[in-house]
């Protein structure tokens, strides 16, 4: 039976401190273990089946971390490629980077859905409680006032109900919508639903590209460092991506390598998966012989802007969600009130 799979940032600081202590001359087995009796539970699980299988079975760092269970098959991937290029050092470190972005993106992420979430279960509650206990109230008073509802009084109290409970049923809605996103992102299976869900919705599709982007910018500058060629980092890097557009882009990019002997840098600008001023950007990077620093700041660069506009989504959540409920409360006061203006005025 297969074992928990680690959250991302206890991926991370399994790397971090693996690529420590092998930079200090110290074993893999024996690395594992220190970790084993120096770690939290879950990585002091992981940590301790690593070190088992090194010790038990022998072999490599990969097919330990593959046979234990608790890593993502990404990490053994890439952890054999550093090791057959000598690079297993370099490959920890940025295996330590990349889960420790993921898991702030996560966090931000969270964060950005469960205060919409609080807030929209306060927009329902105040609707429920218009729609169920200040609008009968008012319909009385105008009944015990008039004798009996005018047809346009009528009109207005039946239009703030309309309102008002349709904007309880999109509340309502959203907040379901919110609850379930939260128990998906709990489990990875989960997520991988909702990141299958973000690529089809238009609010969210750009950023779902945009974030595949450089994970998959990312995946290749990994292998680019570990010392594997051009064709076959693309190979690899194009046999993850997940994302239906980026992915018929990325063959189409390793198609081109192929058939047409192009260069990475050439492939990826000549398709389109980079902006012009960054695909010109890597194209001289390459010619250079400077591929890998240039598309490492790049994969930088694509991050930063990732999170701006992920942030700038999050901002724009609280000023629209208040101005929402603003207009739904206030329209249903409203259409509740305007008979009365009526009533006083034929009075006076």
């Amino acid at each position: 039976m297969a074992n928990k799979q680690l959250e991302n940032r206890a991926i991370s600081l399994f790397c971090e401190n693996m690529a420590m202590l092998l930079g200090a001359g110290i074993s893999a087995e024996e690395a594992a273990g220190l970790l084993a009796g120096d770690s939290a539970e879950g990585l002091q699980q992981a940590a301790a089946a690593i070190q088992k299988h090194l010790l038990v079975q022998g072999g490599t760092l990969a097919e330990a971390v593959e046979a234990g269970g608790f890593y993502p098959p990404y990490v053994s991937r890439m952890l054999a490629a550093g090791e057959r290029s000598g690079r297993t050092v370099q490959v920890l470190n940025s295996l330590a980077g990349y889960y420790d972005a993921q898991d702030r993106l996560q966090a931000r992420l969270k964060s950005a859905v469960l205060y919409p979430l609080v807030l929209l279960l306060l927009m329902a509650a105040i609707l429920a409680v218009l729609l169920a206990r200040v609008m009968p109230v008012f319909t009385g008073v105008y009944a015990s006032l008039s004798g009996s509802l005018t047809a346009s009084s009528y009109r207005y109290i039946a239009a703030g109900y309309v309102f008002g409970g349709a904007a309880l049923a999109v509340t309502a809605l959203l907040a379901a919508g919110l609850v379930a996103s939260v128990l998906l992102g709990r489990t990875p299976a989960g997520r991988e639903t909702l990141a299958r869900r973000a690529v089809r919705l238009p609010f969210t599709a750009p950023l779902a590209e945009q974030n595949a982007l450089c994970d998959f910018l990312r995946v290749l500058q990994l292998y680019i460092a570990s010392g594997m060629d051009e064709d076959a980092a693309m190979a690899a890097a194009a046999g993850l991506v997940t994302h239906p557009a980026l992915q018929a882009k990325a063959a189409a990019c390793l198609r081109q390598m192929r058939e047409r002997q192009a260069g990475l840098a050439t492939a990826l600008y000549d398709q389109k998966l980079l902006e012009p001023l960054y695909g010109r950007m890597l194209v001289a990077g390459a010619r250079s012989g400077n591929l890998e620093q240039v598309l490492a700041r790049l994969t930088g660069q694509l991050w930063a802007d990732t999170q701006d506009r992920i942030d700038r989504a999050v901002d724009s959540i609280e000023p629209a969600l208040s101005a929402f409920l603003t207009v739904a409360v206030g329209v249903t006061l409203v259409s509740a009130m305007l008979p009365l203006v009526g009533i006083l005025g034929s009075i006076a």
